[in-house]
């Protein structure tokens, strides 16, 4: 399969099955989405101390919320201190069997055993596993804070160990590139459907982004993937999904994945033009980082990574705001909460595209 033809299977499987700022179903002929903006802009905040601990007792006077550097009115303000309330937030763990190497899933999926052992399996949060495979994506239909049971059901269907080697060539990462990304966008469509605050963590080097290979595709294929990077933006967004992702990547050794475990700091400015979206943009790193989430690289500790990654479900904040006006169709809207907290730090979704439509000429009909 052509990278444009990746590309638009992708925007077909994104639009119709994940609820979407863009709702539309494209069919072969048509060329823009129907528009459906929200009337609110709702953001799940994190302030974090010097130390990396979330601070739960800020008031409202603290925030100020820039949307395009304009200040904005808040409409609800709501601390959420989930010590108290430990369903306000729900975790979801993948493990990736498809983009990393025999070892380093092997070493995952040990890790990820230790971790829902800890404490005797019990777990402060509802949680589910999933896991990426040669067969589709594998996941639980509910979750829960026993860590025994979750372990039962991954090992139930976590058994497709596939080497990455298998995948040489561009032909093979191109296909990799697309598996991936059909997976991530049904975790989305499911997460989309549960209530509330999601923490996704994805046990992954991350997916083959193609950099110099997608730096040389034309400029019907870069729209396409300009499509599908606002789709996917603005699902995260709607789904108050945020995305970590856990390197398994081991100090000293060679890295689980195609690519550098730090490559993907060089596409984090947010893609305003559609003529400069190429795929390594689309890339999982890019996504944890624009979604409020994170990259963890810390040396072949998953069981460590986990428990940074869920010291951030600890507090957090609900701020919602009215939309802004969009502007111009596709418009990036970069997002920006100050604190005014000494040495505080901010997580919580970069922006958002305002009025998605579908950007690109129209998809010819295939002679047969």
């Amino acid at each position: 399969m052509r990278a444009v033809d990746v590309v638009a299977a992708l925007f077909f499987l994104i639009s119709s099955s994940v609820n979407l700022t863009a709702q539309a179903t494209p069919s072969p002929n048509a060329a823009e989405a129907a528009s459906n903006q929200p009337q609110t802009i709702h953001l799940d905040v994190l302030v974090k101390d010097k130390a990396g601990m979330p601070i739960s007792d800020l008031p409202q006077q603290a925030f100020t919320v820039l949307d395009n550097g304009q200040p904005q009115n808040l409409l609800r303000f709501t601390p959420v201190a989930t010590r108290n309330d430990p369903s306000a937030v729900s975790v979801l763990i993948v493990m990736d069997m498809i983009n990393p190497g025999y070892d380093s899933v092997t070493w995952g999926r040990e890790q990820l055993d230790e971790y829902l052992a800890q404490e005797g399996g019990a777990l402060r949060h509802r949680t589910s596993i999933a896991a990426m495979t040669e067969d589709g994506l594998q996941m639980m239909s509910g979750s829960t804070t026993d860590g025994k049971q979750l372990l039962a059901e991954f090992q139930k269907f976590a058994t497709d160990l596939r080497p990455v080697t298998q995948r040489a060539g561009w032909e093979g990462l191109e296909q990799l590139l697309q598996q991936s990304l059909q997976q991530f966008t049904q975790m989305l469509a499911i997460e989309g459907t549960r209530p509330g605050r999601k923490l996704v963590l994805i046990i992954s080097p991350g997916w083959p982004m193609l950099g110099l290979w997608g730096s040389e595709q034309d400029l019907h294929s870069v729209q396409q993937d300009f499509n599908i990077l606002v789709a996917l933006t603005n699902a995260i967004r709607d789904a108050r999904t945020t995305i970590y992702r856990l390197d398994p990547y081991e100090i000293g050794g060679v890295h689980a994945g195609p690519q550098d475990p730090f490559y993907y700091q060089d596409f984090l400015k947010p893609v305003t033009d559609p003529k400069r979206a190429t795929f390594p943009y689309l890339g999982l790193g890019v996504f944890a980082v624009h979604s409020g989430g994170r990259v963890l690289v810390t040396g072949h500790d998953i069981t460590g990574e986990i428990n940074s990654v869920l010291r951030d479900a600890g507090a957090y904040y609900e701020l919602t705001y009215a939309t802004p006006p969009a502007g111009a169709s596709n418009q990036y809207h970069a997002i920006s909460v100050r604190v005014s907290q000494p040495d505080a730090t901010v997580q919580t979704i970069s922006g958002y595209y305002a009025d998605p439509q579908l950007v690109g000429p129209q998809a010819k009909e295939k002679k047969h």
